[in-house]
């Protein structure tokens, strides 16, 4: 996804890029829009002029995203990630 030059990669501009991203991106699927108050930043980090952030929602399908924004490029990336399974390491003993 390119964004516009003066783009700074800021916790609340990852949310908004990527809840449009999103937005853009179901219309082939039977799945409903996502809001701003659906989603919040797990982890975020800048660093050396690039960012990335860990963005989940409030839907119940175990969902999360990682959003990595490359400056020299201009370039945001978005991977999606679902959870399978959720075991305690004790129980592996």
């Amino acid at each position: 996804m390119k964004l516009d030059k003066r783009w700074t990669p800021t916790p609340e501009n990852m949310l908004e890029a990527f809840c449009n991203w999103y937005n853009e991106s179901i219309h082939d699927y039977d799945v409903p829009e996502i809001e701003r108050w659906d989603t919040y930043v797990v982890w975020f980090c800048y660093t050396l002029g690039n960012a990335k952030a860990l963005i989940s929602t409030t839907r119940h399908d175990h969902a999360y995203f990682e959003l990595t924004w490359h400056s020299d490029k201009n370039q945001l990336h978005v991977d999606q990630y679902l959870k399978v399974k959720h075991d305690d390491v004790d129980r592996l003993k």
